[in-house]
């Protein structure tokens, strides 16, 4: 068989070399791309220019941000830029800003934009440039004729231009509002002239129709007009009318101004300005002395009741100069300059401008500033410093840095306030940089210190309206402390001059210190009203609250309460709720301190005795006192005491009453009484009543004069007593009752009896600790009798023993016409006393009988005895009465 017929071939090769040869074609294509792309980047760069966020959105190119640069400088930029439509070329701009980038030498005339550009138009949202407003601009350009126009609100301005032949036209309308918010009136521009390379050709009129100021009626015209040959140019401005000014001023009509000068400068000045106001007049004439105008002379004159200056001015060379001179203005206002002033008359330049401001006893001055401009913008730069008195303060200052349009920046300004009749000093530190002159904010730090004390704080202000407001924190130390003390301001405030305020919700807190002997603890004042101030003092209303006071002998508890400012005087109402007290407090502005007034109405009770070596148990106080405070404070008044009983170490003293004046100054106090202090009755063991005294203490020395009571049937008295005294003080005691006297043995059947009555002289040494009695002695004031029952004991007695029994024979019954009692008491209350009695027996034949007698006993223990006895008793009555009460028994029968 023949072999089988083999098919052909499909053509695969061909196709494989196809697949080869569109792979390196497209990477090529990628990679020309890309260098494409990498190339035009480059290129940009090298132009000056950066791109960033480009993108394609909605059927067009868009770029978020761009910029331009020249040689380094910021030339433009802009954001939002978005191509809408590629034939004709349409372009939005969302914003456009325009920067100077002139460099020192001559000036340039401008190009005309390039020739041959596709048509196209533009619409900038917001234009910026140096010295104008934001502005709408729309631009367009068809077969070279341009079309511009510039908008702001209601004001516009259109432009037509041709670039094949260079003719340009230019007209619009502009409110005068627009270069100062303050200006009435509106301007109409009309311009024409030519453009190309080398060439520019300018003439411009401009008048104003009614224009004036805001606040003055009046209103009037004014003409510019000015000429442009390339770099040349000439301004003429006249008044056809009277033209309002700022502050009443008005400058009168005439042919006030021709300059003419080059685009680097001004050549020739010639004025003649006359303005007249309130404070007076202004003048000013310039006249040239060449035919070219090159050079010339003027005179600045100032005429007026504040205002006074005669300034020579002459210019050559493109410079004026102003001769050294001053000038006299409003509110006593002195300017002068020791040296010529030199201006560059130029679109840019610098000038050194040292001055002195003086005003009443204060000059501020500048030796070093120079003031510097171009292209619009000024900058001021320098040192100023500061020096002298004013309102009875001294004051120096200094602040280095740059003044602009945009305000200060600089160097903290540096100020220091000194007054010596009030002893105060004061550093203030104001940094400048960012204050904004149209709204500015203020940041000052201040430390020094009035009289004894020290300030230190910060404090914030911000323009409100015609006012000012901010914040202040401050710190201090009551001098009065040796220890803490630490004085804490924290307040909003508001106000203008004369008018100040500090808001509700201001604090002012005292931290815990040591004045003296006392521990002061914190407190705290929280202004519950606006506190106003109208430059004679405060007004409104503060919450107080003190945690109280602690001394080494006493404490003050917590204190709470209200106070009212009202100028120069100020009242409060406190509690101290611990004490159930009551306080009325006024003061007023006394000296460089204060002064004023305190009511007291409080009960007593145990609370209130610490350091006072008694107790208070009940009782009531009504006081009114006068207080100062100055360098220190100072405490006078009266306080009526009514119902006060207390316990002095188990002596018991209730029914108290009277009057006592006092007087405290730190580390001391005074109490004296102001007619008899008075006590109802007083337990020392046995009752002494009827207490009647005067007093005066330290609350460390005690004396007590004109001091009488009553005591065991007769009365007591003493011209004057001292505690503590190291001397003997003489007591006298007079038909003292000795059937009571014998009573404090209290045994219900005593051995002897005694009745009739005796006094006489007790030398008494008071100590801290106790009483010493010294050569006491007691005589019989009428006979005594002396008994001695026959008793169980006695009887017995008498039967151990006959010499006994006679001498209690004769004792029985005695009349005694003689009684001598000897005394002397140790600290300890050990009483030795020896006793000599002298009578007959009616008995025994009224025989003669003579007893020498001594006893020994402790009569602090005894008495001790006889009120812990008493105080037993006491409570056991008490007691059973409360059981009774609780729990009554019926009573039964057997």
């Amino acid at each position: 068989m023949p072999p089988a017929a083999t098919p052909p071939t499909a053509p695969t090769a061909p196709r494989r070399h196809w697949h080869r040869r569109l792979l390196p074609a497209l990477l090529l294509l990628l990679a020309l791309l890309l260098a494409a792309a990498a190339g035009a980047r480059w290129w940009l760069q090298q132009q000056g220019l950066q791109l960033q966020g480009l993108a394609w959105r909605d059927g067009g190119a868009t770029l978020a941000q761009w910029q331009w640069r020249q040689q380094g400088c910021l030339a433009a930029q802009g954001r939002g830029l978005r191509i809408e439509q590629w034939q004709p070329l349409r372009l939005s701009l969302q914003q456009l800003q325009l920067h100077s980038c002139a460099k020192p030498g001559p000036r340039q005339l401008p190009a005309p934009p390039p020739a041959g550009l596709p048509p196209f138009s533009l619409h900038i949202a917001s234009l910026q440039a140096p010295a104008l407003p934001p502005l709408a601009v729309a631009v367009s350009q068809q077969h070279e004729r341009w079309q511009a126009q510039l908008a702001q609100g209601a004001d516009k301005l259109a432009l037509d231009y041709r670039r094949d032949n260079g003719q340009w036209l230019a007209q619009g309308s502009l409110a005068a509002a627009r270069l100062a918010p303050q200006l009435l009136g509106h301007w109409q521009l009309q311009a024409s002239g030519r453009w190309l390379p080398g060439q520019l050709q300018a003439s411009v009129q401009a008048d104003g129709r009614q224009l004036g100021y805001q606040g003055d009626a009046r209103r009037g015209d004014a003409r510019l007009q000015a000429t442009l040959h390339n770099r040349q140019w000439q301004l003429a401005a006249t008044l056809p009318q009277a033209l309002p000014l700022a502050a009443g001023w008005l400058l009168q009509p005439r042919r006030a101004l021709q300059a003419s000068g080059d685009l680097d400068g001004v050549h020739s000045l010639q004025a003649d300005l006359l303005a007249s106001g309130p404070q007076g007049r202004l003048q000013l004439q310039l006249t040239p002395q060449d035919q070219n105008l090159q050079r010339g002379s003027g005179l600045l004159q100032l005429d007026g009741t504040d205002l006074h200056a005669r300034i020579p001015l002459q210019w050559a060379d493109r410079q004026l100069t102003l001769a050294a001179g001053e000038a006299r203005l409003p509110q006593g206002v002195r300017l002068s300059w020791p040296q010529a002033w030199q201006l560059p008359l130029s679109a840019s330049g610098a000038s050194r401008l040292p001055f002195r401001l003086d005003y009443q006893q204060l000059q501020l001055r500048s030796d070093d500033g120079t003031l510097r401009w171009s292209d619009g913008r000024w900058q001021w730069q320098g040192a100023l410093a500061l020096a002298g008195r004013h309102a009875g303060f001294q004051l120096a200052g200094q602040w280095r840095g740059q003044l602009d349009p945009q305000g200060a920046h600089g160097s903290p300004l540096q100020l220091s306030v000194r007054q010596p009749a009030l002893a105060l000093a004061l550093a203030l530190s104001l940094p400048v940089n960012g204050i904004d002159p149209r709204q500015p904010v203020l940041h000052a730090s201040f430390d020094g210190h009035y009289q004894d004390w020290p300030l230190q704080g910060t404090l914030a202000a911000r323009r409100l309206g015609e006012g000012w407001q901010g914040s202040l924190a401050a710190a201090s130390r009551l001098p009065l402390y040796s220890k803490g003390g630490a004085l804490q301001l924290a307040a909003n405030w508001r106000g203008s001059a004369g008018n100040w305020q500090l808001d509700s919700g201001s604090t002012l807190s005292l931290a815990e210190g040591i004045a003296g002997n006392v521990l002061l603890k914190p407190l705290r004042l929280h202004a519950s009203s606006a506190l106003q101030s109208d430059g004679r003092g405060a007004h409104g209303q503060l919450v107080l609250s003190a945690d109280g006071a602690v001394a080494s002998r006493w404490t003050l508890p917590p204190i709470s309460g209200t106070l009212q400012l009202n100028g120069e005087h100020a009242s409060a109402q406190l509690q101290l709720p611990a004490w159930r007290s009551k306080l009325q407090l006024d003061a007023r502005r006394h000296g460089q301190g204060a002064a004023g007034n305190l009511q007291l109405d409080t009960p007593l009770s145990a609370a209130m005795s610490r350091g006072l070596g008694f107790t208070l148990q009940q009782g009531q106080v009504a006081g009114k006192l006068q207080w100062q405070w100055q360098k220190q404070w100072q405490l006078d008044g009266d306080v009526q005491l009514n119902d006060v009983a207390l316990d002095w170490g188990g002596v018991l003293a209730n029914g108290g009453r009277g009057r006592l004046t006092l007087a405290a100054r730190p580390g001391q106090l005074q109490l004296q009484s102001d007619g008899p202090l008075q006590l109802a009755q007083l337990d020392v063991g046995t009752l002494v009543q009827d207490v009647s005294l005067r007093l005066h203490s330290d609350l460390q020395d005690w004396r007590l004069d004109e001091v009488r009571a009553k005591l065991l049937g007769g009365s007591l008295q003493a011209d004057s007593l001292h505690w503590p005294s190291s001397a003997f003080q003489s007591v006298r005691v007079q038909q003292l009752d000795l059937a009571a006297l014998a009573a404090l043995q209290n045994d219900p059947q005593p051995t002897v009896q005694l009745t009739g009555r005796v006094g006489g002289t007790l030398p008494l040494q008071l100590l801290p600790a106790g009483v010493a009695l010294q050569d006491g002695l007691l005589r019989n004031e009428g006979e005594l009798t002396l008994r001695v029952p026959a008793t169980a004991g006695v009887t017995a007695m008498a039967q151990s023993n006959r010499a006994v029994q006679l001498a209690l024979d004769m004792l029985s019954e005695l009349d005694v016409n003689d009684f001598q009692a000897r005394l002397a008491m140790q600290q300890n209350g050990l009483l030795d006393a020896q006793v000599t009695l002298k009578g007959v027996n009616p008995k025994q034949n009224r025989q003669p009988v003579v007893l020498n007698y001594s006893h020994s006993e402790n009569v602090l223990e005894l008495l001790r005895s006889l009120r812990i006895g008493d105080e037993i008793s006491r409570r056991v009555l008490s007691r059973k009465q409360s059981a009774a009460t609780r729990n009554p028994t019926p009573e039964t029968s057997p």
